[in-house]
């Protein structure tokens, strides 16, 4: 009867060990999900450096760049732009794949660029090729700069 009671004390003591072990796997999951989900956004900046607008890259699926018209408004709207004589309508895009953004040159002049975080080389990007962006990337629209933080 000792014997039983031993065993049946073992098996208790070894079922709270392992719910202890699941419940901190999974707590390391929801932290590396929660540590993927930080709100990404792209920070238009003016020629002095300072911060001209901010958008939220969010549950868009895309997000158009360029200047807007009547008969098509873009997200990131570069109208006003000292350099809006060389950005066009539909300039590039934003776009998001799963947890992902890209940015895909859409221009015809072949002004898109892109500077990786802690890279100092500018790369022209090719048209309609998506291009997968992270913070710290800074896209170049024209003479224009868009940070993604």
């Amino acid at each position: 009867m000792a014997d039983q009671g031993r065993v049946i004390l073992f098996l208790v003591i070894s079922v709270i060990a392992l719910w202890g072990i699941v419940i901190s796997l999974a707590a390391v999951h929801i932290v590396e999900f929660l540590k993927k989900r930080v709100r990404i956004k792209a920070v238009v900046l003016d020629s002095q450096g300072r911060v001209r607008d901010e958008y939220e890259l969010g549950k868009q699926r895309e997000m158009l760049i360029g200047k807007s018209t009547p008969a098509n408004l873009v997200n990131i709207d570069f109208s006003d732009s000292a350099y809006a004589g060389s950005i066009e309508e539909e300039h590039a895009s934003l776009i998001r794949c799963g947890t992902y953004w890209y940015v895909c040159a859409k221009a015809e002049n072949g002004m898109v660029g892109l500077r990786q975080k802690g890279n100092d080389t500018v790369y022209k990007l090719r048209r309609d090729i998506p291009y997968r962006i992270q913070c710290g990337d800074i896209i170049y629209i024209s003479y224009e700069k868009i940070i993604i933080q």
